[in-house]
């Protein structure tokens, strides 16, 4: 964005900014929906200060700009901000509202700071409301987005086709799922729960949609109360089936834009979920006796019924096929390619499967020193020439009609360092003690995020990024509650939890190495079966059927406990994928999983 543009685009802010006698105007970087993937018509931090991380906040003043990021971001930011108008507020830690709200107490005493109240959680609003008011600082719900008043070319919102998600692949109905959660507010004392997050809206009404980017999610609210259950969409996408579907189900479509007024109607308990409802939609319901908590639709969701388990495991059988014809192809054809190049060949071999329904998220294609850019994102003016003298780092997922995939592998076209398979090994190491680890009922992720850092810990290198997040079934590659990393979570781990096992290890200005399946929880003894009666205890089975990288691994560092590991893992792609290759495709699967001889 050029000078010019960036001031005319502030000054038209300031000119709202001054209509509402305001002195700063916080811009975050999210939607009404708290989407992971904001729509391009609600990327306002975006066209505010041409900065397009997935991470960071604007701030703008009378006379000057802020923008907040990590540090995955700050050359990016250096790059594409214009340092005429804008500041780069380096983080550290913490979170861009945290730093925002503790600069504007040193900075904003006496002001007047202006929000849209659809971009705030009330949990950071509250935070705000009580931190500033203590130093002499109004904070302002504005009620029209003033980005939106001066955006002239704002694309429009543009909802798109969705597809009932069949009880074959979803595992259970409408009217059971609500059951569920009517029972679940009955036990809570709530007579309705107004929900904003779209995955757990499209799990309740078993819908997809195509209105988010990797994600298939439909743009809506819902209120399910003891008697109703009202769905908040664009309804001129409807088509008379879905329709009848909706009625069948019991119910109720309302346009999107009727949704604040319908919640005027609300009476007694009334649940927001603490984490994810926005100040407006506090401020919506204020008129009943709202209560803060946590949606009961959360864990419901993150924890996999039988047929959903079966149908993660036929869509990453299919995800394996396609990551081995590419791994064939690449062998073949590295020479001459690029970061950008690979990603989309992947993107293209996926699609073969009729199944796949997109990506699940941007491929990161990370060769040599991109590779140890964590949240790296090839373009064509910046992308390497693949070529046979480093490792290149392959983090890619897709989006199949039964399931969610993700999955990451290293390669080496050429022969590896003695320090490269050191590295690698390492991180395998930390990847299969977490693979091969049994637990108890009880335990958390952060119980286990150290068994996975142990053996590069004892190499003295570590990672700074989670060691797993949840997954969704045809839903979001990032999903809560579950997770595995050193923050507190406290979800306990329970069967049918789909989660990622991803340790990594990163040279900077070298090369970065990450090993990711997923898996999921299952229960291997009873605790009943348990000699001292305790349990259930639990383990993570694969669902990631990909050979590692032989060429790769120091077959000396490994115990034999590690060799068995991934010889009945590598077994297992065999067994399972081979009924899916070719002959030629088998023959080279047989020589990517022939069992380590030590």
């Amino acid at each position: 964005m050029s000078s010019s543009q960036a001031t005319c685009r502030l000054t038209a802010l300031r000119h709202m900014m001054q209509k509402h006698q305001l002195d700063y105007y916080y811009v975050p970087g999210t939607d009404a929906h708290n989407n992971e993937y904001v729509p391009d018509c609600w990327q306002r931090r975006v066209w505010v200060s041409e900065f397009t991380g997935s991470a960071g906040d604007v701030l703008v003043g009378l006379d000057q700009a802020y923008l907040w990021t990590d540090p995955r971001y700050f050359l990016q930011a250096e790059q594409e901000l214009d340092s005429h108008v804008f500041s780069l507020m380096k983080m550290q830690q913490g979170t861009a509202s945290t730093e925002i709200l503790a600069w504007l107490v040193e900075h904003a005493q006496g002001l007047r700071v202006g929000v849209d109240p659809k971009l705030m959680a009330i949990a950071v609003a509250q935070r705000w409301l009580e931190t500033l008011s203590e130093h002499d600082i109004e904070l302002v719900a504005i009620a029209e987005n003033l980005v939106d008043v001066v955006w002239e070319d704002q694309p429009a919102l543009t909802p798109q086709e969705i597809q009932c998600h069949p009880e074959s692949l979803a595992g259970e109905t409408v009217s059971s799922k609500l059951l569920r959660v009517r029972s679940a507010l009955e036990a809570q004392g709530m007579q309705a729960h107004v929900i904003s997050v779209l995955d757990a809206i499209c799990w309740l009404f078993n819908i997809r949609g195509q209105d988010v980017e990797f994600n298939p999610l439909v743009i809506s609210y819902a209120v399910v109360t003891q008697t109703s259950a009202t769905l908040y969409m664009d309804m001129a996408v409807l088509t008379d089936e879905q329709k009848t579907y909706f009625q069948q189900c019991q119910v109720d479509v309302q346009p999107y834009d009727a949704v604040e007024s319908q919640w005027l109607k609300l009476q007694g308990n009334v649940l927001l979920d603490q984490r994810t409802a926005s100040w407006w939609m506090f401020a919506s319901v204020a008129h009943t006796n709202v209560q803060l908590g946590v949606s009961p639709i959360t864990l419901m969701k993150a924890c996999k019924n039988p047929v959903e388990v079966q149908g993660a495991i036929d869509a990453h059988k299919l995800d394996a096929v396609a990551l081995i014809r590419f791994w064939i192809w690449l062998e073949q054809n590295w020479q001459g390619q690029t970061e950008v190049s690979l990603a989309d060949q992947l993107e293209a071999i996926r699609y073969q499967s009729s199944a796949c329904q997109g990506l699940s998220f941007a491929t990161i294609a990370g060769f040599a020193e991109h590779g140890a850019i964590i949240h790296y994102r090839a373009e064509d003016k910046s992308a390497l020439t693949i070529t046979d003298q480093s490792l290149l780092l392959l983090d890619s997922g897709g989006q199949y009609s039964s399931g969610t995939t993700d999955i990451t592998r290293v390669f080496h076209l050429g022969s590896p360092t003695d320090q490269e398979k050191q590295h690698y090994t390492l991180v395998l190491q930390g990847h299969l003690a977490l693979a091969n680890t049994v637990f108890p009922l009880g335990t958390t992720g952060e119980h286990l995020n150290a068994i996975a850092h142990r053996p590069i810990w004892q190499a003295y290198c570590d990672f700074s990024h989670g060691t797993g997040h949840g997954v969704g079934s045809y839903l979001c590659v990032h999903e809560g509650p579950q997770r595995i990393s050193q923050a507190y979570s406290g979800v306990l781990l329970q069967p049918g939890m789909i989660l990622s096992n991803e340790p990594g290890l990163y040279i900077e200005g070298h090369y970065g190495i990450r090993i990711e399946n997923l898996c999921y929880v299952k229960e291997v003894c009873s605790s009943d079966d348990s000699p001292t009666r305790h349990g259930p205890f639990y383990q993570f089975e694969d669902l990631t059927l990909v050979p590692y990288d032989l060429d790769l691994i120091d077959t000396a560092m490994l115990s034999p406990q590690e060799v068995m590991a991934v010889n009945q893992y590598h077994q297992r792609v065999y067994d399972h994928i081979a009924p899916h290759l070719t002959s030629e495709e088998v023959e080279w699967l047989s020589q990517k999983t022939q069992p380590i001889v030590c």
